[in-house]
């Protein structure tokens, strides 16, 4: 049929169109299509399309599609028309913009499905082809899980055979890449989903012709994180030279996160690199503090001795690592097995550094024993020996008996709270009341004691969902402010506060257990959220002589040497300054 014949045709058409309601119109057009035997006649065809400019730019368009699908037989026969003829190009651009009004991945790649199903020869529709390549683009970037679309397009194949759908499917992939890019958030890039990304890959990516320079960054930092972890290589710092500085530098925090729950021997080159100074070195004190935060003792001993054998240690690494083990929270010193094995690392340099830890970690008494020996032994005994016949009325040294005993101490006053004491930004904690505090707008509650039925060194965190997590106040030391029943033992009280030390916005809790003889007990723990849930992380259990002062991001506190301790907050880790 020729564009003039139906263009007379179109013209008688119109007065019929205007003359007749729509409804009679619809079940005219279904009649023509469903009398249609086997191919259209002209007449036929020429009603259909007349019909559909028609109403093209009213919603009835639509309807007469739906008719038409109806009858699979004549919709192939009309779509090939059109799809031939550029004069009706508006009338399947109308019909695919309706098709192609959906949102998920999964919804478009059925939908692409669909149409090459029914209609294969769309595929050399160039409005088909930038509407398949386009909108799946899209989806993929607005989905809540980026890695999972990109490869659900990855995965997809067409169900007819008989069409070659290659061509397009690389530009979907090509392009589903680069909307995965834009849209990502390194910070919280997994190994699983750099797993994920180097299959979605098409590693087609033309950097000349990318101008988005944040595109091209994450792309590059991608690849050479995929390689890091899924490449054997020699030295990790080779592979992080393809990168430049800048780049270098992002990629080092995106291994931070990642190796954050994914620390192993298995990886230990990694978390060097993510230290790097860029001046062939390492930032040991940051590396010591990360993993004593992020993995178990068995691994941080393991990193120790992996360093010992594959380093060239130097000053800096061994200042780090002295002050790690005499002064971190966590250091694994306080292990008596660790420091066992630290003492069996054979090198020279590294004995030296045990045994000047050993001498600097020494307690008072035990460095003067080491000192004088057998000359302090005879003077503690006859001390002691002085001092306990003077306890029951006798003065050994004048070998006369003193009418007056020593009187021993008065429970009553160490049962007294403790007074004059500046607490500054510390609350007495009264065991039937709770401690409330909000993390991120939602109200979270602290009990202890008689408040909860787990007994006093047991706290009960309730969180803004009812939900109760049990924490036991544990220190490292042999005394307590605890009997064995768990209860607080008379002459303490308990004191509590929030205290943000990084000024994050949320602020840490600082709970003080303190006597009228300035014996104290601190225990700082950091708000935290893990799937969805509120917990508590120890940052900080110590004793002390006194009440903890908090100033700036420190907390300082006199330890049992009678010296001044400081605690500084760095990178959500308190440092022994």
């Amino acid at each position: 049929m020729s564009q003039q014949e139906n263009t007379l045709e179109h013209q008688g058409l119109s007065e019929f169109y205007e003359k007749n309601p729509k409804k009679d119109v619809m079940d005219i057009f279904k009649a023509v299509l469903e009398s249609v035997q086997n191919d259209l006649k002209d007449e036929e065809l020429a009603f259909i399309l007349n019909t559909l400019e028609h109403y093209q730019d009213q919603s009835y368009f639509h309807d007469l599609w739906r008719i038409m699908e109806n009858q699979v037989h004549t919709y192939k026969q009309i779509v090939e028309f059109i799809n031939q003829h550029q004069d009706y190009t508006n009338l399947i651009k109308i019909y695919l913009d309706e098709k192609f009004k959906l949102i998920t991945v999964v919804e478009i790649l059925a939908q692409i499905n669909n149409l090459l199903e029914t209609s294969p020869f769309l595929l050399k529709n160039r409005y088909f082809q930038k509407l398949a390549i386009q909108k799946t683009a899209y989806a993929v970037g607005d989905s809540y899980d980026l890695f999972i679309a990109a490869s659900m397009v990855k995965a997809f194949q067409v169900t007819n055979q008989d069409v070659d759908f290659s061509k397009i499917k690389e530009k979907m992939l090509l392009y589903s890449e680069i909307a995965l890019l834009d849209e990502l958030e390194l910070k919280n890039v997994t190994l699983k989903d750099i797993d994920t990304y180097a299959h979605i890959s098409t590693g087609n990516l033309n950097e000349i012709e990318l101008k988005d320079k944040k595109i091209i960054s994450k792309y590059k930092i991608m690849k050479v994180l995929h390689e890091l972890f899924h490449t054997p290589v020699v030295s990790v710092g080779v592979i992080l030279q393809q990168l430049s500085p800048a780049n270098r530098e992002e990629l080092r925090e995106v291994l931070k996160n990642v190796l954050r729950s994914n620390i192993s021997e298995d990886n230990f080159q990694h978390i060097l690199a993510a230290f790097d100074d860029e001046k062939g070195g390492y930032h040991f004190s940051q590396l010591f503090a990360y993993l004593s935060k992020n993995a178990d003792e068995k691994l941080m001993l393991s990193f120790i001795k992996w360093t010992a054998k594959n380093l060239q240690l130097d000053h800096h690494y061994h200042r780090a690592l002295k002050a790690y083990l005499k002064s971190h929270p966590r250091s694994v010193w306080k292990n008596k097995t660790a420091r066992k094995e630290l003492g069996m690392i054979s090198t020279s340099s590294f004995r030296k550094l045990v045994k000047e830890v050993e001498n600097e970690s020494a307690s008072q008494v035990v460095k003067y024993f080491k000192k004088y020996g057998v000359q302090l032994s005879s003077v503690l005994f006859i001390i002691l020996v002085v001092g306990s016949g003077l306890y029951f009325g006798y003065d050994l040294l004048a070998d006369k008996k003193d009418k007056e005993s020593v009187s021993k101490p008065n429970k009553a006053v160490a049962s007294e709270p403790a007074k004059n004491i500046n607490l500054d930004l510390f609350r007495e904690w009264i065991s039937e009341e709770p401690f409330v505090f909000n993390v991120n707008g939602q109200q979270q509650k602290m009990t202890f004691g008689q408040a909860n039925p787990t007994g006093g060194k047991s706290l009960v965190l309730t969180d803004s969902q009812n939900i109760e997590t049990p924490y036991q106040l544990m220190i490292d030391s042999e005394v307590s402010p605890f009997d064995q029943k768990g209860v607080l033992k008379e002459g303490f009280s308990l004191y509590h506060t929030e205290y943000d030390f990084d000024d994050n916005g949320i602020p840490e809790v600082v709970i003080m257990a303190l006597n009228q003889t300035f014996e104290s007990f601190v225990w700082v723990y950091s708000p935290i959220t893990e799937n969805g849930t509120m917990s508590l992380r120890s940052d900080l259990a110590l004793k002390g002589m006194s009440a903890v002062k908090i100033v700036g991001n420190t907390l300082k506190v006199l330890g049992e040497q009678g010296q001044s301790e400081t605690y500084t907050y760095l990178n959500q880790q308190f440092v022994k300054q």
